[in-house]
């Protein structure tokens, strides 16, 4: 798909832009970092950790799909590195939410799977979830819920196709406006002439 970022959007003024980058900005740190930073679990009768309720989540979603998920599955779909992953899913592994086990077709992959505890902490995120999206939406009507939901299933959608593009796009736009002044970081500076 070819996408001109210019010529796509000049019908959108810098100030709704801005706008709605700002809520975006808002509602971004309220999903990865809630207030507390911890979410209760009924099912473990204490707090975990967001990060650990995500890669948990993330897990139960791909065992839906495949019967085998990987280390690497859940980096790719948490868009974590995956060093990182492996050292959060062993702090789950700890909390006793999950176990690792190798691929019996590639003794080099390690696969993990959610216990039932596991799965019951996703049933209780999921739950919490509901209950915190109803109690802020609660003076909502449910007309505005309905295109609310559209239209972020839309934008969601248009994101996960033109996100690979946006590098590419912002290349041709500065170099375009800032003209012979921008330096693209993606090349190395030229050697100095003597």
């Amino acid at each position: 798909m070819t996408v001109n970022a210019h010529t796509q959007a000049s019908h959108l003024p810098d100030d709704l832009v801005d706008t709605l980058d700002k809520a975006f900005r808002r509602l971004r740190k309220s999903q990865v970092r809630p207030p507390a930073g911890q979410v209760p679990v009924p099912c473990l009768g204490r707090q975990l950790d967001m990060a650990k309720i995500f890669a948990c989540d993330a897990l139960s979603e791909l065992a839906e799909s495949s019967s085998s998920v990987s280390v690497k599955d859940v980096a790719t779909a948490l868009d974590l590195e995956h060093s990182t992953v492996s050292r959060l899913l062993g702090e789950i592994e700890e909390d006793g939410l999950l176990t690792r086990g190798v691929d019996p077709n590639d003794r080099r992959r390690t696969t993990v799977e959610l216990t039932s505890l596991g799965r019951a902490v996703v049933a209780d995120a999921t739950a919490i979830s509901r209950f915190f999206t109803r109690t802020l939406l609660s003076e909502w009507p449910r007309e505005d819920v309905e295109v609310l939901t559209d239209l972020m299933t839309r934008l969601s959608d248009t994101v996960h196709e033109r996100l690979g593009l946006l590098p590419e796009l912002a290349r041709a736009e500065f170099s375009t406006t800032l003209g012979q002044g921008y330096q693209d970081p993606s090349t190395p500076p030229a050697e100095p002439r003597h």
